[in-house]
């Protein structure tokens, strides 16, 4: 059975597709060189992740250099892993528990301290239920992908509002910074 070959948006999720197929056949098999085929798999697999992030961190950095962003806003994902691990189809968790967001954070954050850019970790709290428009806050508001306002009817992916949620709490971090006449990395490690 020939699969057929990706997109290039889609090409590293279709080669760690590959990844967990062979996986599951060798797993399956239980030889000894089954055994040392997965380990070497498995290095592969983490190399290319690796490189995946790499890629993306220096593409986000070099957006905020050309765009003079002054801090990068990230939720902090700490216990994510744990909190939605139940609400994960079976089919899904492989793709769940192996995305390394942790290591692409701590990219983006070593660039971000080359180029002189502050990067900031903000409550995710509500950011998926609050409306960005409006800054009503319900769980109603979300349904799905789907975000629409109980109040004012706003209509967008739930996604992206939660995005554009999280990207104005960094602005209020930045303007916060700004109004202490902090101006870059070096003015906010001393201040701390």
């Amino acid at each position: 059975m020939k699969q057929e070959s990706p997109s290039p948006e889609r090409s590293d999720r279709w080669e760690r597709n590959i990844y967990k197929i062979m996986r599951a056949r060798l797993q399956s098999k239980g030889t000894s060189s089954a055994k040392r085929v997965m380990k070497r798999l498995a290095g592969k697999e983490k190399r290319l992740m690796k490189d995946v992030n790499h890629c993306i961190s220096k593409a986000i950095v070099k957006f905020a250099v050309e765009n003079n962003v002054s801090v990068i806003g990230f939720e902090d994902l700490t216990g994510i892993r744990t909190q939605t691990e139940h609400k994960i189809p079976k089919k899904h968790k492989y793709h769940h528990s192996s995305w390394a967001f942790r290591q692409l954070q701590s990219f983006v954050e070593y660039k971000a301290k080359l180029a002189g850019i502050i990067t900031e970790y903000v409550d995710p709290a509500f950011t998926s239920q609050t409306c960005f428009r409006c800054n009503h806050i319900s769980r109603n508001n979300r349904n799905d992908l789907k975000f629409h306002c109980e109040i004012c009817g706003y209509e967008t992916n739930a996604d992206l509002n939660a995005a554009n949620n999280i990207e104005h709490r960094t602005r209020d971090f930045r303007y916060t910074l700004e109004s202490q006449g902090c101006q870059s990395i070096t003015h906010t490690r001393e201040m701390i």
